[in-house]
């Protein structure tokens, strides 16, 4: 009968060595995003990871926890599904280029792409249009990918180039392309989104 072996705790350190190269590879991503946010003159945020609200996401499910006061008060609080909420009220309250690394927390969330905790890269540009975001996302997937040493993504038998030009798309020629929908048939005589013309669409394809 073959002996039954349990699994080495991943902190043994031969474990870990296989483990390490991921860990210094997060590492220098992690640094060359902060230097090219610094570049271009965004002010990091610390965002608390404890909120009195969950949020109005429908299809965001958040942890509840409970605030004990010395006095034996309690109330409770939840653990931040983003930093969206605290980053914005900073917006508002005067600041133009923000950006923050946080740990964030999803409930109900678990499989190969879902982890309940995770670091979320969040940022913000007040008063530039999208056009501005997309040079942000290209400049920073380039500079992260030369700090991981790689110059493709590999993902269920695609490769994407790095340093190629993006592709631009709009959101009604995605969803042709993608649901044979045609989006722009969905809205109404005032241009807003009609809820049963999307779902006949849907219906139908």
């Amino acid at each position: 009968m073959a002996e039954v072996r349990e699994a080495s705790p991943w902190w043994a350190p031969h474990v870990h060595e296989d483990r390490r190269p991921f860990l210094k590879i997060r590492s220098r991503v992690l640094a060359a995003a902060r230097q090219f946010f610094g570049r271009e003159h965004f002010v990091e945020v610390d965002v608390p990871a404890l909120q009195v609200s969950p949020g109005n996401e429908a299809h965001l499910s958040a942890f509840a926890t409970e605030l004990i006061a010395p006095d034996g008060r309690r109330r409770p609080l939840y653990l931040a599904t983003s930093p969206e909420f605290a980053m914005k009220k900073l917006i508002a309250a005067g600041e133009t280029r923000i950006f923050a690394l946080a740990h964030a927390y999803r409930n109900r969330e678990r499989g190969p792409l879902h982890h309940p905790e995770f670091t979320l890269l969040e940022w913000y540009r007040a008063g530039e249009d999208y056009s501005r975001l997309i040079e942000d996302c290209a400049g920073l997937l380039s500079e992260t990918a030369i700090a991981a040493g790689i110059d493709t993504f590999n993902y269920r038998g695609r490769t994407a180039d790095v340093f190629a030009e993006p592709d631009l798309v709009s959101v009604a020629d995605a969803f042709m392309a993608h649901t044979l929908i045609d989006l722009p048939a969905t809205l109404d005589s005032v241009g807003q989104g009609d809820r049963d013309l999307l779902a006949r669409g849907a219906e139908r394809h």
